[in-house]
């Protein structure tokens, strides 16, 4: 984790999204929460935030699965795409154009095949 001032006593640090701040001071709570734009995170320095702030966003979808909570996780891997130089488009792409498909048909498989888990080496038989 990169090195940030000290968040005052019992406060967590946390990742928070873009406008969070200019809201909480809107409706007339401290800003002395926020870090503010004098310490923003470099591009390089968000990845195990965003990678905190995945875990979080996906936990809560599974305890209260909805399209708001879906919103959430999709805002944090647009970070993250930033994060490995592409955008999200060209994720979504990229995606899209994957030999194994997506998940949308729901199809399912049993027991264990390994030349789905990249354990297969160049020449070996399924």
């Amino acid at each position: 984790m990169s090195p940030l001032t000290p968040a005052p006593e019992g406060y967590p640090i946390k990742i928070v999204r873009d406008n969070t701040p200019e809201i909480i001071n809107q409706s007339g709570e401290s800003g002395d929460l926020f870090y503010g734009k004098r310490n923003e995170l470099s591009v390089g320095d968000r990845a195990p935030w965003l990678q905190r702030k995945l875990v979080e966003e996906v936990a809560e979808y599974i305890v209260a699965p909805g399209v708001q909570e879906l919103r959430d996780v999709l805002a944090v891997i647009e970070g993250l795409t930033l994060v490995h130089g592409v955008s999200l488009a060209s994720l979504l792409i990229s995606n899209h154009l994957d030999e194994r498909g997506g998940f949308l048909e729901g199809r399912m498989m049993y027991g264990y095949h390994a030349e789905f888990d990249g354990s297969l080496q160049a020449g070996d038989k399924p």
